[in-house]
């Protein structure tokens, strides 16, 4: 299958060997896992994927790629094609499964992310190709410049790991950055994703106020010493954040 990458869309196929082995080798896969992949493309992951005893579903953008893997998906019974903006549809069709795996384009990565996380209860772990500029967001700790709400979220939800960093040469066209295999194992956890997702990201939006200015919203007399508010919120783990997250609402539930 050779097709002309289209810029619009982000595409940069994987075309090393060795680099796809190895990015294969890091799911772990046994026979009967189901997997669901974002952006096959020409299949540098799809064709390995397709001879592992897996059943797999894979979610194409690209109308002429997605055209050639709804045939192959014809002969198969292990394989099914959607031809959908991963993005933009509800995952729940497709769930749960073993292994959410991708190499995802830069300008969508967030996007997926958030949808992960939102689904992560049909998930057991994800794998995705990325830019090492947004993988280091994911890993990064207290103190680290790159740290902030990905990172946060994702340390929250998910055991996050940064598995090896990936070469521009062994893409078709080369992007221009260095790209990374991340690994989210997720937790089981009742936490309410979008109610946790905005103190995050109000506490954030306002780095460099201490707690009882960036979330002064959420701040009452009665939360005064049950919490440093006088941190700031690059200070705070993923642990402090789930405290506080758990003080707040209990405090509006009248219950703090």
């Amino acid at each position: 299958m050779h097709h002309i990458p289209k810029k619009s869309l982000g595409q940069h196929f994987l075309t090393d060997k060795n680099m796809i082995a190895k990015i294969i080798r890091s799911f772990e896969l046994l026979p009967g896992y189901k997997i669901l992949e974002i952006g096959p493309g020409e299949g540098a992951l799809t064709h390995e994927l397709l001879n592992m005893d897996c059943e797999l579903t894979s979610l194409e953008l690209d109308t002429v790629l997605a055209e050639n893997w709804k045939k192959i998906a014809q002969d198969r019974c292990d394989f099914n094609c959607e031809e959908v903006d991963a993005t933009k549809i509800d995952w729940e069709p497709f769930l749960p499964v073993d292994r959410l795996v991708g190499n995802i384009p830069y300008n969508v990565s967030r996007a997926l992310l958030y949808k992960a996380f939102k689904h992560r209860a049909g998930i057991s772990e994800l794998i995705f190709m990325v830019q090492k500029e947004f993988a280091d967001k994911l890993v990064a700790k207290p103190g680290d410049d790159a740290y902030g709400i990905l990172a946060v979220l994702s340390h929250t939800f998910a055991e996050t790991k940064l598995l090896f960093t990936i070469p521009p040469s062994v893409f078709f066209p080369p992007p221009k950055v260095m790209s990374a295999c991340v690994k989210l194992i997720f937790h089981d956890d009742d936490i309410n994703d979008e109610f946790y997702i905005k103190i995050v990201q109000t506490a954030f939006n306002q780095r460099r106020k201490t707690l009882r200015n960036s979330l002064k919203h959420y701040f009452t007399p009665e939360l005064e010493n049950k919490f440093d508010w006088g941190k700031r919120v690059d200070q705070l783990s993923p642990n402090d954040f789930c405290e506080l997250n758990q003080l707040i609402i209990a405090n509006q539930q009248g219950e703090a």
